[in-house]
């Protein structure tokens, strides 16, 4: 208020008269109109932090995320209102893009309607621009990580999800294994591949040396990729991809190669988002994210930060391998 007051060239005891609308001040439309200018130039909200801090023990949580449809949607979902029905919060969702002007717009919306603390949540993992007015109250980023490496995360533990798929086929003695990655850019490969490299060398294989194609998380880019990579290494036996959509790529590359699924080459995925898995013929295996449990402890821990305890900078969930009839 006083930066308004300020900007606006008035006395402090005006600009709030004129934010609280005082019906008894006799205030000039003039110069209500200049101070309400200055307090929109100056993204000013009314709920403050200090009447915020004061519902936080009651407020409802506030999820902004660009993750409202599609079975990974309906699995956190479920698991943050599991969490807040157990904890008696209830939770308001806001949509947005992803894109940090639009989130910065979720998160003063969810401030406007007293929320106690936000989840910033995103379908694919990356890094997310925590906006300023979030750093007023708890919160908690699901499935992504800040930019600046500031706020809590709760996340899947990539490495070990990695690891977790790898040792499905090297377990099963396959040796010449092709490597399907989503994108060389992606915030997730890095950890993926440190925990590929971890137990291709446990097999006593040179990481380095493992032939890899990137599929774009498509089912398209995964059928060009396994026939790259099908293609230049007649021998593969096994194809080990980044996610299910292009596992189900890799199905058709091996098929029109006059080669089987399983009997010829091995092929595994990651996610399980959906029931094509399992109607796949052979059914594929593959690593199921913790979209869930990443909703569920994201609420959880906002509820302990409310209490005023403390919850460690980041959470890493592991996946679940689920086994079917593709390796």
């Amino acid at each position: 208020m006083a930066d308004i007051a300020s900007a606006a060239g008035v006395s402090r005891t005006t600009v709030s008269f004129v934010l609280n609308d005082r019906p008894d001040s006799r205030i000039p439309q003039a110069t209500r109109a200049k101070v309400l200018q200055a307090a929109k130039d100056l993204d000013y909200r009314p709920q403050g932090t200090a009447r915020l801090a004061q519902a936080r023990s009651r407020g409802a949580l506030g999820v902004v995320t660009d993750i409202l449809t599609g079975p990974q949607a309906s699995s956190m979902i479920r698991g943050m209102q599991d969490a807040a029905l157990r904890e008696g919060m209830p939770l308001l969702l806001i949509p947005t893009t992803g894109r940090a002007e639009d989130d910065r717009r979720a998160v003063a919306s969810l401030l406007e309607h007293r929320v106690g603390a936000v989840l910033q949540a995103r379908a694919s993992g990356g890094q997310v621009a925590v906006p300023a007015e979030a750093r007023d109250i708890p919160t908690i980023l699901v499935n992504c990580q800040s930019s600046d490496g500031g706020g809590p995360s709760v996340r899947p533990d990539e490495e070990r999800i990695a690891r977790l798929e790898a040792d499905a086929l090297l377990t099963g003695e396959h040796r010449d294994i092709g490597v399907i990655e989503i994108s060389g850019a992606d915030v997730g490969n890095q950890p993926r591949r440190d925990g590929y490299r971890v137990s291709f060398t446990r097999a006593g294989i040179d990481w380095d040396g493992v032939a890899t194609a990137v599929g774009y998380g498509t089912i398209q880019g995964g059928y060009r990729a396994a026939g790259q990579l099908l293609d230049a290494n007649p021998w593969t036996t096994a194809l080990l991809c980044g996610n299910n959509r292009m596992a189900i790529g890799a199905y058709d590359a091996v098929r029109e190669r006059g080669l089987r699924v399983r009997d010829d080459v091995a092929i595994i995925g990651i996610d399980d988002e959906d029931l094509a898995p399992a109607q796949l013929r052979p059914g594929l295996t593959c690593v199921v994210l913790p979209f869930e449990e990443m909703g569920r402890v994201g609420v959880e821990r906002l509820a302990a930060m409310l209490r005023g305890e403390s919850v460690p900078a980041q959470t890493l969930l592991p996946g679940r391998l689920v086994r079917r009839a593709s390796i």
